[in-house]
């Protein structure tokens, strides 16, 4: 009897670790998918280097130039989602577990270098880690709560659909 409960308990246990860890992995939260333009208005101190908020078309720069390559509309190479537009940026994450927007998973993937993926050796042409400056302006902007800062009207630098790339440095 006694082996039982242990039994029962440790099972116990082992879900509510399992359920606890799947919770805190796909964002359980607030399960509102409303978002009205970036997250909270932060205090400067969250502003790049100058002080100053980092303006989308710096952040869409880099989206555009290194993101696109595979975060097309349709996607490429197993992308999760279109990265086009700053609406883009904004929607909620497409996976159903999760509660969180593109931007907050953005964040994340840029920050600890899991985006871009760089080890698929059929992407032609291979895609490059982003660099200090690049990865700085975007987690900048991110860390801002990715608002519109400067408005929404961004020259395309490259247009990788028609084969155009980044410029060469």
């Amino acid at each position: 009897m006694l082996t039982a409960i242990a039994r029962t308990t440790r099972v116990s246990i082992g879900a509510m670790f399992a359920a606890a860890v799947l919770a805190l992995y796909t964002g359980c939260g607030d399960q509102s998918t409303e978002r009205k333009g970036g997250g909270d208005i932060p205090d400067l101190g969250d502003a790049g280097a100058a002080g100053v908020p980092v303006p989308w078309c710096d952040a869409y720069k880099v989206i555009n130039c290194v993101c696109q390559q595979c975060h097309q509309n349709p996607t490429l190479n197993g992308a999760a989602m279109p990265l086009m537009t700053y609406e883009d940026t904004q929607a909620p994450f497409p996976l159903s577990t999760s509660s969180t927007f593109v931007w907050q998973r953005m964040q994340v993937a840029v920050s600890t270098r899991a985006m871009p993926e760089t080890s698929n050796p059929s992407v032609v042409p291979a895609v490059k880690p982003l660099s200090d400056a690049q990865q700085k302006t975007l987690l900048d902007w991110l860390a801002q709560g990715a608002h519109d800062e400067g408005g929404r009207n961004c020259p395309m630098t490259c247009d990788w659909a028609n084969g155009k790339g980044p410029p060469a440095p």
